[in-house]
């Protein structure tokens, strides 16, 4: 028989159907036949920790609603080993002040922090900053003691507690034992209350940021990191190794100082500052071509390219710019990032995706602070079976072409 007269071998259709599919993710695609989808509730992931994560749903039984005016009481306070000497107290205040602008630029001017101090003086606390053991890690109940001394010593001083959704509790300078800035939040199960004189009732309080000596290092944003942990937000450093190696300067709720802190806009649409319809979600296999307007900026358009890839997990990406809080930004372009919604605070629920082929770092940026994509450049993630592609840049949007087969 002639050899070329022999039926060939096939190969199965699907597996000729997945080549096909692979061959053409490994040249420049061709332009998606979609634009957008607009259906993004199918990328709202679930958080699973029971406490602060990425979760689209936020437990507001529990935590802040971000959306709103919050009336914040600042107190001041001094104790015994350390009285406080300082008066007038406007550099406790104007260390702080800068959160409310900030905030509103991050919210597109649907969250103002109204900062009031309604006892110009300090407080006095009933023990010695040593005996609060105030040290990282420690428990919630010895954090509600110190919650309690402070805003009891401020109703005793005249403060009307019933005023104010939350508290800023600032130190003395003297204080030196008490370090760093932690966020108290209210445990249902285990309310908190305060004796009110002014009104004569039991005033609850949900919500506290306790702000230590870190406060001169970290200025104003450390108010809005820790203000962020009462909306819901986990950390995004690392709680051992590393600090910085998850999200690099790219979130506030990573490194304080960061060049460009603005919170991700996954975290702006758990917020409510991102609505549903300026998030391009991929859910499943399909292909959308999306023009991202730069995180920084209000307005409408689209923020957000999204690609679920499990019940937990995502992609996603979204163009940064110089401006408003990121105006020291290290790159701009789009940056990607994958989202886990079950990975609990400070073991890096939020991780950048690094680009190999991004510009070195210089000054004080980090290697993780120039991890933006460039038109032309892609990310691809075999094993979830999806594709970033960036298709063009200007000032102030990115367009992205998203694959997911």
């Amino acid at each position: 028989m002639d050899p070329s007269a022999r039926p060939r071998r096939l190969l199965p259709a699907a597996l000729v159907l997945a080549l096909a599919a692979l061959l053409a993710l490994l040249v420049v695609p061709a332009q998606p036949a979609r634009a957008y989808n607009a259906s993004s509730s199918a990328c709202a992931l679930q958080g699973t920790t029971a406490y602060t994560d990425e979760g689209q749903q936020t437990d507001h039984t529990r935590f802040q609603n971000p959306i709103g005016t919050k009336q914040i009481g600042l107190i001041y306070v001094d104790f015994p080993d350390a009285p406080g000497t300082t008066l007038p107290l406007t550099s406790y205040y104007d260390t702080l002040k800068g959160a409310t602008d900030w905030m509103r630029n991050a919210s597109y001017g649907q969250t103002t922090l109204d900062i009031q101090a309604p006892y110009a003086n300090w407080v006095h606390m009933p023990k010695n900053s040593t005996d609060y053991t105030w040290e990282r890690g420690f428990s919630w109940s010895t954090h509600q003691v110190y919650v309690e001394d402070a805003l009891t010593a401020a109703a005793n001083a005249g403060v009307d507690l019933t005023r104010y959704d939350m508290f800023y509790v600032v130190p003395t300078a003297t204080a030196t034992a008490i370090g760093h800035s932690p966020t108290f939040i209210q445990d249902p199960a285990s309310p908190t209350w305060v004796w009110n004189p002014r009104t004569g009732t039991w005033v609850t309080i949900h919500w506290a940021v306790t702000f230590g000596q870190d406060m001169w290092t970290w200025g104003y944003k450390v108010a809005d990191h820790e203000t962020g942990h009462t909306f819901g937000l986990p950390d995004l450093y690392a709680f051992n190794g590393d600090l910085n190696r998850y999200v690099g300067g790219w979130d506030l709720m990573g490194k304080i100082s960061g060049p460009a802190p603005s919170y991700f806009g996954w975290e702006a649409w758990k917020f409510g500052w991102i609505t549903d319809s300026q998030v391009s979600c991929l859910g499943t296999a399909n292909t959308y071509a999306t023009t991202l307007t730069g995180l920084e900026y209000g307005g409408n358009g689209y923020r957000l390219a999204v690609i679920k890839t499990g019940a937990t997990t995502a992609y996603v990406a979204e163009s940064r710019k110089v401006a408003y809080n990121d105006s020291d930004a290290c790159a701009t372009g789009v940056l990607i990032y994958k989202v886990d919604t079950s990975t609990t605070t400070g073991n890096g629920p939020i991780q950048v995706v690094t680009n190999p082929n991004a510009a070195a770092p210089t000054g004080n940026c980090t290697a993780l602070d120039m991890q933006t994509w460039q038109p032309g450049q892609w990310f691809q993630d075999d094993t979830a079976r999806i594709r970033i592609y960036v298709n063009a840049s200007d000032a102030s949007t990115d367009t992205v072409w998203t694959y997911k087969w």
